[in-house]
């Protein structure tokens, strides 16, 4: 049986490190590789899995695992960054989702599937939507800030569901009630335990690293046992055990030690995933295969967007936000896999979400990638929202445009050129696709206009035609590309300034036209020098103290 259990890992290993290097060349995200590895090693592949037992162990911890690394990492204080905008568009969005995906399915399942499949098709993938964002730089972006966001509010949410779907009970009011009951008990314990107990056992374990690293895991097998005492699943416990430890100062060194276990684990996890595929209830449920992916790459972005509509925001913001969340979130899997260990999900519903997920993990890449020429070919669809959720509050043009600067983004970088542009009491005007800073311009009686830097409408309203500088402080390529083609279309004397984020994308924005492009590291590199060259050292630490301060008082805005 040791012989057996060796052989199955160094299997379950070597396909993860073939697919995951396949999935890397092909630019697919490393989750595809783990699972397409589990489905070769799984009955519809070469069948060489034989140990069921072993897949359950290895699916289980790391789930466990998963969300203990999870509950390290989040911080509920990021709630109160994040606006009432996006809590309440991942509110509205998850609790639509669900309500239609339950009721929808109840034409091919029962109930108590039909309620998982409708919280499983609400939520969308933070770790694969974050790392295309990251990859992309558009993480700082309008759209980007609100997508994570909105991961952020879905997350909280998944985590408040599985306790009450990974229940050991039945789903009726009394069992619900005392899960209820049990799982608040679980969180008032691991709250008295971390602020009486923990903190002296984390203070003394933390001069040994490896100390650390052990009581870490140990307090994490402690809630993990304990939830399970309680009628919970093991993943619960882990993550209660991430939440509580969450708060200590030793957090990040935790998390440093903790994060390769994690790895480990989840790869496991996602490769054994894979195993469990098979193609079984395809021929007589295909219809409802066809449902869980048009609510995950249709109806989902489809109520995102008319959500982020109603608080007046642009359709190109709207649309990318939608469309990045179009896919099956890994906690979806998670609940997936406790939902089918514990007989509540049939195998052949197993098999339809997974596949879904499949399907749209890799998908997201593409459309996250491809969201500027998507958006493009729709425009003219999508001009109507715009005009209909125009208002006078959006806009402050108290004098005839001519001659003027027209700024695109008023944040950050466009804050301190507006500063700049007020000293020398030029004419400008800010566009802005950002309705609350739009707002806030027309609070202070700065000539603004809400909209989107693709919308002819709004660059005639800008008088474009008739600047004498642009300046754009949006950062991505295509953006400032059409930007420059639609500038240099009616105007061509006008003076282009562009910002870039490498050295690669300022050389295309050069050769589609644009006379000065602003490189962050460049300019950054260049002003370090020139203090190196002229400035003595109490000057330098007297700018740093003057930058310091300023950056504080954004911060506080």
């Amino acid at each position: 049986m040791a012989e057996l259990f060796l052989f199955e890992i160094g299997l379950l290993l070597l396909a993860a490190a073939l697919f995951a290097n396949l999935s890397r060349f092909i630019k697919q995200p490393l989750i595809l590789g783990y699972v397409f590895a589990g489905i070769l090693l799984g009955p519809i592949g070469f069948n060489l899995l034989k140990d069921q037992s072993l897949i359950s162990l290895l699916i289980e911890l790391g789930i466990a695992f998963l969300l203990f690394l999870v509950g390290l990492e989040l911080d509920l204080r990021k709630l109160k960054e994040v606006g009432s905008l996006v809590s309440i568009t991942g509110i509205i969005q998850v609790v639509l989702i669900t309500v239609l995906g339950v009721l929808i399915s109840r034409l091919w399942l029962d109930t108590i599937q039909s309620i998982y499949v409708g919280i499983i098709l609400a939520f969308s993938s933070t770790m694969v939507v974050a790392k295309l964002l990251s990859d992309h730089g558009e993480i700082d972006t309008l759209h980007g800030r609100i997508i994570i966001g909105i991961l952020l509010v879905q997350d909280v949410l998944a985590i408040l569901a599985l306790p009450l779907l990974t229940n050991k009970g039945t789903f009726n009011p009394t069992v619900l009630f005392l899960a209820f009951s049990k799982g608040i008990f679980l969180l008032v314990f691991a709250y008295l335990a971390t602020k009486y107990i923990f903190h002296r056992i984390l203070r003394y374990g933390a001069r040994n690293p490896e100390l650390l690293f052990i009581t870490s895991v140990a307090i994490c097998f402690f809630f993990a046992n304990l939830a399970l005492m309680l009628g919970f699943s093991l993943a619960i416990g882990a993550f209660v055990a991430g939440v509580s430890l969450a708060s200590f100062p030793y957090t990040t060194e935790i998390i440093g030690r903790i994060k390769s276990l994690k790895d480990f684990f989840a790869i496991l996890f996602f490769v054994a995933l894979g195993t469990q595929l098979t193609f079984t209830g395809f021929s007589t449920k295909w219809t409802f295969f066809l449902f869980l992916l048009g609510m995950t790459l249709i109806f989902k972005p489809l109520i995102i967007f008319i959500i982020l509509k109603m608080y007046k925001h642009s359709n190109r913001t709207t649309f990318t936000a939608g469309l990045s969340l179009a896919q099956v979130s890994e906690f979806s899997l998670v609940l997936a896999t406790e939902g089918l260990l514990m007989g509540r999900l049939e195998q052949n519903t197993f098999n339809m979400i997974l596949l879904t997920a499949i399907i749209t993990i890799p998908l997201t890449s593409y459309l996250i990638k491809y969201h500027h020429s998507m958006y493009q070919r729709l425009e003219h669809v999508l001009l109507p929202f715009d005009r209909m959720t125009k208002q006078s509050d959006l806009e402050y043009l108290p004098q005839k445009l001519e001659n003027h600067v027209v700024l695109f983004g008023a944040h950050r970088m466009g804050a301190r050129i507006l500063q700049t542009l007020k000293k020398i009491k030029t004419k400008y005007v800010v566009v802005d696709f950002n309705p609350d800073c739009i707002r806030s311009l027309v609070y202070q009686k700065v000539p603004c206009i809400y909209g989107d830097y693709g919308n002819i409408d709004v660059l005639h309203e800008a008088r474009l035609g008739k600047a004498k500088f642009l300046i754009s402080t949006i950062p991505g390529l295509h953006e400032n590309i059409l930007l420059i083609k639609l500038a240099r279309g009616s105007n061509p004397k006008a003076v282009i300034f562009v910002t870039a984020k490498h050295s690669s994308d300022a050389i295309k924005l050069y050769e589609h036209g644009a006379d000065f492009v602003a490189v962050p590291e460049f300019l950054a590199g260049q002003k370090i020098g020139d203090y190196l060259t002229h400035l003595k050292i109490p000057a330098i630490r007297k700018w740093g103290t003057y930058y310091y301060q300023e950056m504080l008082k954004e911060q506080n805005k």
